[in-house]
């Protein structure tokens, strides 16, 4: 059975925008105390303090919430990562670019915060949010083969694939960690660790290197 995820009344009225906004925001700050399974329509319904029939008149299903909370992390993701763009166009070091790799990603809890990891754990929950998830990893893979290009990767071409998929699972737990880090010092001390360890993982001249 294909759950739907599409929203059932399109804002055309700042009323009804305002209350989408509600919604959508209340659910990201349940998600940054609880995990996205036990939330449901109810309990969003009843912290944002309007009824359940109003929150129906916009979302079928706590699905389509977070599919819409996704795809509005995905455009500030990919907002952000312009600023990597912008790095590698301008020839700046690996080391450099890590760095603007890590304010880009981990500078703001609007991209990087307990909650949107609960969120992408969401996104296994149906095939819609699969998909778009999918979709999000392919294009994340793309770049990181192309940024292995811009630094002349010394990796056999036929491997860059894998490469990319091991660089992007090495960078999804350094923004984790930062993200779940539990104070300022703490996440002081993770960046730095996270900030070497990129940039072992991201110097392609001595990868292929044999120990």
């Amino acid at each position: 059975m294909t759950v739907s995820i599409s929203p059932r009344k399109i804002a055309k009225q700042r009323r009804s925008q305002q209350k989408i906004d509600l919604i959508l925001q209340t659910t990201f700050q349940m998600l940054s105390q609880q995990s996205a399974a036990v939330i449901t329509t109810n309990a969003i319904a009843k912290t944002a303090g309007i009824s359940i029939g109003t929150l129906y008149q916009f979302f079928p299903n706590k699905d389509a919430i977070f599919y819409q909370l996704y795809k509005d992390w995905l455009a500030k993701t990919r907002k952000r990562l312009v600023a990597l763009d912008q790095a590698i166009a301008a020839d700046l070091s690996v080391s450099d670019c890590i760095d603007v790799l890590l304010e880009a990603l981990a500078g703001s809890d609007d991209v990087n915060s307990r909650a949107n990891w609960q969120l992408r754990r969401a996104m296994a929950t149906s095939e819609a949010l699969v998909e778009l998830e999918t979709q999000h990893q392919k294009e994340i893979l793309e770049r990181l083969i192309d940024l292995q290009k811009v630094f002349d990767c010394t990796v056999p071409a036929d491997e860059r694939t894998a490469l990319a998929m091991f660089q992007n699972q090495v960078t999804i737990a350094c923004l984790q960690s930062l993200a779940l880090a539990e104070n300022s010092d703490a996440q002081q001390a993770t960046r730095v660790w996270c900030r070497t360890l990129l940039q072992s993982v991201f110097n392609y001249k001595n990868l292929n290197e044999t120990p």
